[in-house]
């Protein structure tokens, strides 16, 4: 019996030390800000209708704020995932070992 379980632990173990690297990969990959293009063919800077120019910008600001707040909560999200992932690396560990020892 000793010998099914210890490789059912290692693929566990592995399966989970996979899981948390990932989760701590994402957890510093955030989404980029949204920039408004400014068309390159125009010579004239100044829009022919500032209210559109305004409110534009108005939601690129909001749209810029929304994706910050989520960054923050994705990176926490996927930081609790990987160390709850890696616990479950160091439960494993510790079954290998008691496998071995009883």
């Amino acid at each position: 019996m000793k010998a099914f379980l210890y490789p059912l632990w290692f693929l566990f173990g592995s399966i989970f030390a996979y899981l948390a690297f990932m989760h701590w990969r994402y957890s510093d990959d955030p989404f980029r800000p949204f920039f408004l293009r400014e068309p390159k063919d125009s010579e004239d800077t100044t829009s022919e209708v500032p209210e559109q120019d305004k409110l534009a910008r108005k939601v690129v600001d909001d749209l810029n704020n929304y994706v910050e707040k989520m960054n923050d909560r994705l990176r926490t999200r996927n930081r609790a995932a990987a160390i709850g992932y890696f616990l479950a690396v160091i439960v494993c560990v510790v079954s290998i070992f008691l496998i071995y020892v009883a």
